[in-house]
């Protein structure tokens, strides 16, 4: 503990007091060796991300002749695949198998994407005559469709199905892109 003297009065206080006790002044206390190390520490690391983030924005596009804000914007992985999954139509029909225990489906996949697509998830949602649902099944067709293309799987297995399954809806849930 060092004494220090208080701005206001004159008098000496003790470094921990928060308050002067003949003059009722807060003491304003100073930054110690750690929480300046710190702040320096943190005042690297901001510059840093901010010098980063300039040098990424003033990339090679920009010392090009051309402005990159009338340059077309490249999709995102995502945003290309939930493009080409708009133009993927499924069209299906399903049956009972095995006791009524199997459900065994003819899918028909239209590719009208200008991309190949591969190992095509299905997922399908059974429901009882009341229309609640019962059941679902998630199954892959590791086939490869091509743009343009129109594929037919019959008799697909989609496993199995509860017994008192009385309709169904399916849809395409994942596939993967050929490029």
């Amino acid at each position: 503990m060092a004494l220090i003297k208080c701005k206001e009065c004159g008098s000496e206080v003790s470094s921990k007091a928060d308050a002067c006790p003949k003059c009722g002044v807060k003491i304003k206390k100073s930054m110690g060796c750690g929480s300046l190390i710190a702040v320096v520490f943190l005042s690297f690391i901001v510059i840093g991300l901010i010098s980063s983030s300039l040098s990424t924005d003033s990339g090679p596009a920009s010392s090009s002749s051309t402005s990159s804000s009338s340059a077309p914007r490249e999709k995102s992985p995502r945003e290309l695949k939930e493009e080409i999954r708009a133009q993927i139509n499924l069209d299906w029909a399903w049956r009972k198998a095995g006791f009524d225990n199997i459900m065994h489906a003819d899918f028909t996949i239209t590719n009208a994407s200008s991309y190949d697509i591969k190992d095509v998830e299905i997922r399908t949602l059974q429901f009882a005559k009341s229309g609640t649902q019962i059941d679902r099944n998630v199954r892959t067709i590791y086939e490869i469709i091509k743009a343009g293309e129109t594929r037919e799987f019959k008799e697909f297995n989609m496993g199995f199905i509860h017994s008192q399954s009385n309709s169904a809806s399916a849809s395409i849930t994942d596939f993967v892109l050929i490029r």
